[in-house]
């Protein structure tokens, strides 16, 4: 019994050595300082946030549109994103496609970027899916956007926003055509458009350059350019496309409107076409008068859209007409009353590592007050529904322009390789003014081309 309390003791006399081992000291120092009382703990500091650039990249808008933006937009973006910078840069429609194309081969650029109306299809590939952050279940407003909206969408889904609806009009000075002799209004089929190009357009004589031009068609040059020849085209009933998706350019309708421009372009500048001197740039819409000199910028009629027209502030406006272009209904029966209509729209590239950032710069800027006076210092129709009001209600011309373009708008998007069919038919319809080539040759050149260009 000794024997078993004794073994006993030895092993809780050991026990109690080993847990005494194990116990730091109460005099001993802790292995390391604590922080002083007025540092505060490493492990709660708040890591501070990166900063974060924002960049946005926008093509020929107003002196106006570019301050509203930054004033407005910016500003309230910044104070409400703590530490992210909203950088707009601003480029131009000239060699946009070049610029793009480098965006999307780097995998870098812009987080937002603007484009037209046709290039959903030629860069849908490379561009974000923004369904979740923009589509009804993120976003209610957007179901407030318009027919627009379709061109902001590839295969179906969102790939960013549309700014405006800008239709290509017929604008004419009924002062000037009356001035002329022109005594019928807006010409409305393909004799009276080259008799009126004729009758109105002066060239004078000391320059051997133009004075007067009775219809700047976009390009007020060379007066082919290749969005003024699709607006002839449509008018006429042609579709850019046959059924097995082959180009359509050797059809009689196309074969029309190449000849049309050609016209139209001899009838203004006379027999001498390649001698005479191009219409002289003026300050403002090439329909209105300048201020320093109270004389005529020089043209009688412009086919484009409102974005090129006088400011709706403007007197002159008292004395100008807006109309589609009617095509040539004796020589083509399924000619109809067009208005070309475009929409910009600004997209986020794939690329992008703001892409929730990017939605919500977009949700601001495309409210529905931003998205009214967005378009207001351009004059332009809001791609909103519910922003069309205040200058658009209380302006007879926009109430007219919206009038024409929900009777006889004809979209601009779902054409192929958009780019490569601009730089083909340019280069063609170059060669036509100087008659280098043929009517016939020139949309040769064209189907063969872009043939190539679709892979067909």
């Amino acid at each position: 019994m000794q024997k078993k309390l004794f073994a006993l003791l030895s092993v809780l006399i050991l026990a109690s050595l080993v847990m005494s081992a194990c116990a730091a000291p109460a005099t001993e120092a802790p292995a390391a300082e604590a922080p002083a009382a007025t540092e505060a703990p490493a492990a709660t500091e708040a890591p501070a946030a990166e900063p974060v650039t924002l960049k946005v990249y926008l093509l020929d808008y107003t002196p106006d549109t570019i301050a509203w933006l930054k004033s407005d937009i910016n500003t309230a973006f910044e104070a409400a994103h703590p530490g992210v910078t909203v950088e707009i840069t601003e480029g131009t429609w000239s060699g946009w496609d070049t610029t793009f194309s480098g965006f999307f081969a780097a995998g870098e650029g812009p987080d937002i970027i603007n484009l037209g109306s046709e290039m959903n299809t030629l860069y849908g590939e490379n561009l974000a899916n923004m369904d979740s952050l923009l589509g009804e279940a993120a976003w209610a407003d957007i179901k407030n956007f318009g027919p627009a909206l379709e061109n902001a969408k590839y295969e179906g889904s969102l790939r960013g926003l549309p700014i405006f609806t800008a239709p290509r009009y017929v604008f004419c000075r009924t002062d000037l055509m009356e001035t002329a002799g022109w005594t019928t209004g807006t010409p409305q089929n393909f004799a009276d458009w080259k008799a009126f190009a004729a009758q109105a357009s002066v060239i004078d004589a000391a320059t051997n350059s133009l004075s007067q031009q009775a219809l700047v068609p976009v390009d007020a040059g060379s007066m082919a350019d290749w969005q003024w020849w699709l607006l002839v085209y449509y008018s006429l009933g042609g579709q850019l496309y046959n059924a097995d998706g082959a180009p359509n350019f050797d059809s009689p309708e196309a074969l029309a409107a190449t000849q049309f421009l050609l016209d139209m372009r001899k009838a203004t500048y006379g027999d001498a076409v390649n001698a005479v001197g191009a219409l002289p740039a003026g300050q403002g819409s090439v329909i209105d008068v300048d201020d320093a000199t109270g004389k005529s910028n020089g043209a009688v009629c412009l086919a484009h859209s409102g974005w090129a027209a006088p400011a709706f502030d403007r007197p002159i406006w008292d004395n100008v007409s807006i109309e589609p272009f009617y095509g040539d209904p004796a020589n083509f029966p399924n000619s109809k009353p067009v208005v070309l209509a475009f929409n910009d729209w600004l997209a986020v590239p794939e690329y992008s590592t703001n892409k929730e950032l990017a939605a919500e710069w977009l949700k601001l800027a495309f409210s529905k007050e931003a998205n009214n006076k967005w378009n207001e210092t351009m004059g332009l129709i809001p791609a909103r529904n519910d922003s069309q009001f205040g200058y658009v209600t209380e302006s007879a011309q926009l109430q007219r322009e919206a009038e024409l373009a929900s009777k006889y708008g004809v979209g601009f998007a779902g054409i192929k390789e958009a780019a490569k069919l601009s730089t083909i038919m340019q280069d063609a319809l170059g060669k036509l003014i100087t008659e280098e080539l043929t009517v016939e040759e020139v949309n040769a050149k064209i189907q063969e081309e872009y043939k190539a260009a679709l892979g067909q």
